[in-house]
């Protein structure tokens, strides 16, 4: 009898995102999603690996200290609410 497990990842493979770089915008992708799940405590580490290279855990901003945009517009708007 398979559960099945649903989580959202808010971007899927192949969305083009972007995140501030110093004062660079940074344009890329979304190359692959790695989700790791703890059955001991029920917790889940979900990591977006970026096609530059990077890789950015979902819920690790801002110690990270990159946050990740659908587009140019969403981040400028959330720089200046911020």
């Amino acid at each position: 009898n398979d559960i099945g497990m649903n989580i959202d990842t808010e971007f899927n493979v192949g969305d083009s995102v972007c995140y501030l770089s110093g004062d660079n915008i940074i344009h890329t992708s979304i190359s692959k999603i790695i989700i790791e799940i703890s059955y001991t405590d029920d917790s889940f580490l979900m990591v977006y690996k970026l096609s530059d290279g990077l890789s950015v855990p979902r819920n690790n901003y801002p110690q990270w200290g990159k946050r990740l945009f659908r587009d140019k517009d969403s981040l400028m708007r959330y720089l200046s609410e911020s």
